[in-house]
């Protein structure tokens, strides 16, 4: 498992519950309170010990989200690698924040959404997944070159492509 970024900044200030308009299910106190949970679990990283039922509840019916069968479903898919973090990330980017918010989460989803865009945590999150292909390249370059050997005197090793696959690559 891969370990998230934290931005504790992307908590600051805190949601103000005078900012969000009360559903028939849910007061603006009730979708401040949610608001703030949800930045607080991305401002920590995303931690598999910080997701919880009602994180689950609420984010399956936000930013055009599905259920991915359970729970664990939902985190396997989005928090359990940095490539699912960055893509949980951009879906919340990208969304429009449909409907009005007597009836739906939309004002909550716009306030998340825009802290998430100006904190450049995206941008982060790509510099990480680019440093953790580079490590596990040079990983598997150690090992294939204990494996088979070096090349001599510190030369490349020359990469010989089966003729049968040659053709394939003039197509390219």
């Amino acid at each position: 498992m891969t370990v998230g970024l934290q931005l504790p900044s992307l908590r600051r200030p805190p949601l103000a519950a005078g900012g969000f308009v009360a559903t028939r299910w849910a007061s603006g106190e009730d979708k401040a309170r949610m608001g703030d949970a949800i930045l607080a679990f991305v401002a920590r990283g995303m931690p598999r010990s910080g997701w919880t039922r009602p994180l689950y509840n609420r984010l399956s019916q936000m930013f055009g989200f599905i259920a991915h069968h359970d729970i664990h479903g939902f985190w396997q898919v989005h928090f359990a690698s940095t490539a699912g973090r960055i893509a949980f990330l951009e879906q919340i980017a990208r969304y429009p924040c449909w409907g009005q918010p007597t009836a739906v989460w939309s004002d909550v989803e716009r306030e998340i959404r825009a802290r998430i865009v100006e904190s450049g945590l995206i941008a982060a999150y790509r510099a990480q997944e680019r440093q953790e292909t580079a490590r596990a390249e040079r990983e598997q370059l150690a090992h294939l070159l204990a494996k088979y050997g070096g090349p001599p005197h510190g030369e490349l090793p020359s990469v010989a492509i089966p003729a049968q696959h040659v053709s394939q690559l003039a197509l390219l």
